[in-house]
């Protein structure tokens, strides 16, 4: 199986087990989704991580975790929703992962996002992992 195979395969079952959910949190509405994040194997370990998104009354939160992601540490990984750039995650020593936050409430712009978005988080041009909201 190809490579752009095989990603477009992972991104599929990310998307089916994606689940928005609608909460009502103290009487005010609030959105939150998540995704898994697959990638193919790096050098013997298989990246993996997931992306959750939570809104509600005027602030939002987008973390996106990585692990497992078999690069030198330091490299400095690109994370893309639906096809823009909206942050960078550099890879740790130990646990060859990160995460990047991004919070309204610490003035970060915090995309808007609805079920069915698309993460990817690419080193370089290729993918690293991928999943669907």
């Amino acid at each position: 199986m190809t490579l752009n195979r095989r990603f477009f395969s992972l991104c599929a079952a990310a998307f089916l087990l994606a689940v928005p959910v609608l909460m009502e949190a103290k009487g005010a509405a609030e959105t939150r989704l998540r995704a898994a994040l697959t990638g193919a194997r790096i050098n013997s370990l298989t990246p993996s991580g997931h992306a959750d998104f939570r809104a509600r009354q005027g602030s939002s939160r987008l973390n996106v975790e990585v692990e497992d992601v078999n690069v030198a540490p330091g490299t400095v990984l690109d994370v893309y929703l639906d096809g823009a750039q909206i942050g960078t995650i550099t890879v740790a020593p130990v646990t060859l992962g990160g995460e990047l936050e991004l919070n309204s409430n610490d003035g970060d712009m915090v995309p808007a996002l609805k079920a069915g978005a698309l993460v990817v988080v690419k080193n370089g041009p290729s993918a690293v992992v991928a999943g669907v909201f």
